[in-house]
This record gives C-alpha cells, structure tokens and sequence, in this order.
C-alpha cells in the first residue's frame, strides 16, 4: 500500500468514527430529553381518610408525582351532572346535593386555573365532621361521596396534558387483581 491508500483509508475512518460520535451524541440527547420529561411529570391522585367514630372525612388531592401539575380545569359532577359555581361553592353544592338531610360542618378548597400544584403537595377538596346522634355509618357516607365525580385537567411544565377523574380513579383500582 502506497501513501495515497493510507491517506483515503485514514479520510474514511475519520468520517466512520465522526459519525458515529455524532450519533451517539443525539441519541443520547434524546434520552436526555425523555429523562427530563419524566422527571417533571405531575401525576394527581386521591387520599382519603375517616374517622366514623367521630363522624369525620377528608378527601384530599395528592400531587405524587415528581414535577409541578399546572391546573387547567377543576370542575365537580353529582350522578354525572355538571354543579356549577365559583371556587370552593361547587363543592359545597355537591355536598349538600350527597347528604342533603344530615347535620355537618364543612371546609371546602379548590384548585383554580392557572394553580401550579408542586410535587408532593396535597389540598383538601373538603373536610366534613357529621353532627347529632347517631352519627351516619361509614357505608352511607361513602355511598354519598361516591356519588361525586372530581375532575382536574393539568398538565406539566413540558406542556404534556393529563386528565384526572376520581370515578376513573376508582375504576381502575377495582379492576386491578388483588
């Protein structure tokens, strides 16, 4: 092999190893890319907890994912109908829509448009302390809020769209093998 050989052998294999870096450089950019949008997924979820011996019951809306949840739309239904009003009043609406002839207190909250929802954070939906003897059972509470439907569209910083429903929610947990 003369200089000339060497030279066009040596030209290719620059070009070959060139390519290939570049390659590998926006494949891993796009892995990176990917990478990030996980790490800013918001994903809502439910909490609830009770204590029927007291007549108490909070629902709240978890944040458990790892990113911010930006809030589009929150907006209550009852047996699948739409309740409207302004801030917290749809809840109270649904709620005295559910349990329309037992005596409670009641502390409402919601999630405007434009709300940025932080990873980790919770907001009580409402919180209700039943009164009067005797109180309603666990079953018959749960029957009532049951009846309520929440639904929350956010999205996260990526502007990837999520929808939430609580019916949605309970579905799929039904469905799941125990």
């Amino acid at each position: 092999m003369n200089a000339d050989d060497w030279s066009v052998i040596t030209g290719i294999s620059t070009a070959v190893i060139a390519l290939c870096a570049l390659g590998l450089s926006i494949w891993q950019g796009v892995l990176a890319r990917k990478h990030n949008r996980l790490s800013f997924r918001p994903h809502l979820t439910t909490w609830t907890h009770s204590d029927a011996e007291k007549g108490v019951y909070v629902f709240e809306i978890i944040n458990n994912g790892i990113g911010p949840a930006i809030i589009e739309e929150f907006s209550i239904k009852v047996d699948g109908k739409l309740i409207s009003g302004e801030g917290a009043e749809s809840i109270e609406k649904a709620l005295k829509i559910t349990i329309p002839n037992l005596p409670y207190k009641a502390q409402q909250s919601y999630l405007g448009t434009g709300y940025v929802m932080a990873a980790k954070e919770r907001c009580t939906v409402f919180a209700v302390q039943f009164s009067g003897q005797p109180l309603p059972s666990k079953d018959l509470v749960e029957y009532a809020f049951n009846r309520g439907d929440l639904e929350i569209s956010y999205k996260s910083f990526y502007g990837e769209r999520f929808p939430f429903s609580t019916q949605e929610e309970k579905s799929k947990k039904l469905s799941q093998p125990t």
